[in-house]
C-alpha cells in the first residue's frame, strides 16, 4: 500500500503500523490515511499535544456515560473517536518536535484513566447480570497487560508481545458497539430479543484475548529474565 511520507514520519520509530493477529497493518494504515487531513489541520493551528491527550480523557468520560444510559451506538462512535485523539497526540507531538518522555508518561497515565471510565459505564450497563463480572475481569486483565509491560521495562526487558493490546481492544469494542443495533435486528428477525449480542461478543473476545496477552507477557518476561540470569552466571563463572 502506498501512502504519504507523513504516515511513517509521524509514527513512533518512523515505521508503518505493524500487523497483529487481531488487527492487520492495512486497517491501521487506512485509518491513518483517513484521518490525515484532520491531523494536518491540527498541526496548522498548532494544537498542543497535551490538549489532545486531555481531550481523550474527556471523550472517555462521555463514552462511559453513554454506555451507562444504554446508548451503545453513540458509545461505540466515541470509543473510536477517543482512540483517534489518542493517536493524534503522539503524532502531532513528533511533527511539532514536542515529543518527550514526560509527555509519553502523561499520555500513558491518562490512557489508564480513560479505559477505567469506559469500563465503569459498561459495568453500569450490565449491572445485575453476569456480564458485569466479565467487564470487571476485563479491567483486571487489561491492567495486567499494562503492568507486565511497565514492570518488564523497569527491569530492562522489552515487552511488546501480545495479541490484544490497546489498539485491538478499541477496534473490537468500538466497531462491534457501532454495529450492535444490526445484531439486535437480526436477532429479532429470528425471534430472539434485542439482547446486545455483538457488544457482548466484543466483551468476551476482549476478556479472552486480554487474559491471554497478560499471561503471554508474563511468560515472555520470565523467559528473558531467566536467560539473563543464566548469562550472568556464565560470565561470573558460577555455572556448575
Amino acid at each position: 500500500m502506498t501512502h504519504p511520507e507523513e504516515i511513517t514520519e509521524r509514527s513512533k520509530n518512523k515505521k508503518r503500523p505493524e500487523s497483529t493477529m487481531l488487527v492487520g497493518s492495512g486497517i491501521k494504515t487506512w485509518w491513518l490515511l483517513l484521518m490525515l487531513p484532520i491531523e494536518d489541520y491540527l498541526l496548522k493551528i498548532r494544537v498542543h499535544p497535551n490538549v489532545l491527550t486531555v481531550s481523550t480523557l474527556v471523550v472517555a468520560i462521555i463514552t462511559g456515560l453513554f454506555y451507562h444510559y444504554g446508548w451503545i451506538f453513540a458509545g461505540g462512535v466515541l470509543v473510536l473517536a477517543g482512540s483517534t485523539f489518542d493517536i493524534f497526540d503522539g503524532r502531532v507531538a513528533r511533527a511539532q518536535g514536542l515529543s518527550s518522555e514526560h509527555g509519553a508518561f502523561f499520555d500513558s497515565c491518562l490512557d489508564r484513566f480513560s479505559e477505567a471510565f469506559i469500563y465503569l459505564g459498561l459495568l453500569s450497563l450490565f449491572r445485575d447480570t453476569i456480564f458485569s463480572y466479565v467487564v470487571f475481569l476485563i479491567l483486571v486483565s487489561t491492567t495486567m497487560v499494562s503492568y507486565t509491560r511497565a514492570r518488564a521495562e523497569g527491569l530492562g526487558v522489552k515487552c511488546e508481545v501480545g495479541v490484544m493490546q490497546r489498539t485491538e481492544r478499541v477496534v473490537y469494542l468500538g466497531v462491534l458497539s457501532v454495529f450492535n443495533f444490526l445484531g439486535n435486528m437480526v436477532a429479532e428477525a429470528f425471534g430472539f430479543g434485542p439482547d446486545d449480542y455483538l457488544l457482548k461478543l466484543a466483551l468476551i473476545l476482549m476478556l479472552v484475548f486480554s487474559s491471554y496477552t497478560a499471561v503471554q507477557r508474563m511468560f515472555h518476561v520470565m523467559t528473558e529474565l531467566r536467560k539473563r540470569d543464566e548469562q550472568r552466571k556464565i560470565e561470573h563463572g558460577t555455572v556448575p
